[in-house]
């Protein structure tokens, strides 16, 4: 399963190469708009690559005149709604509001002792007890798509 990195976060997740990159991050709790639902036409949910845009699927000229509409440089921006990471090494910089709250919430609890037993939303698996530390690494495992 590929990995990405998302920035300011400073946080790797795992992503699903099959359900494509929206999906991954929608499910890792980064609410990217998407008014067209999905279909490549709004351009609400275009990030900035940083780095690793050769670790994505190549882009389709409907994504292309998207960008371009909504005047985003094809050469740095993707839409997460039709790229897929094939393999690690991309770097995604987040630039909304719910992204920023996010940073704030993980810049919170990261080396912080947990409140109460915290669990893998998907798998049930208790990821760390009450009292002990909570790591980089527990936040990210909070949110892989594994």
């Amino acid at each position: 399963m590929p990995r990405i990195k998302l920035e300011p976060l400073g946080i790797t997740i795992n992503v699903s190469a099959k359900n494509g990159l929206w999906r991954s991050l929608k499910h890792a709790k980064v609410e990217l708009a998407a008014t067209c639902g999905g279909q490549g036409t709004c351009g609400t949910c275009a990030l900035r690559v940083f780095d690793g845009a050769s670790s994505l699927s190549p882009m389709k000229t409907l994504e292309q005149v998207t960008l371009k509409n909504t005047r985003k440089d094809i050469s740095l921006y993707r839409l997460t709604c039709q790229a897929s990471v094939i393999e690690d090494g991309v770097v995604f910089h987040l630039d909304n509001k719910a992204d920023k709250k996010l940073a704030q919430i993980f810049a919170r609890l990261k080396n912080r002792l947990a409140p109460r037993n915290i669990h893998h939303p998907l798998t049930g698996e208790l990821l760390v007890q009450e009292g002990a530390l909570i790591t980089q690494e527990i936040l990210e495992s909070l949110l892989s798509d594994s």
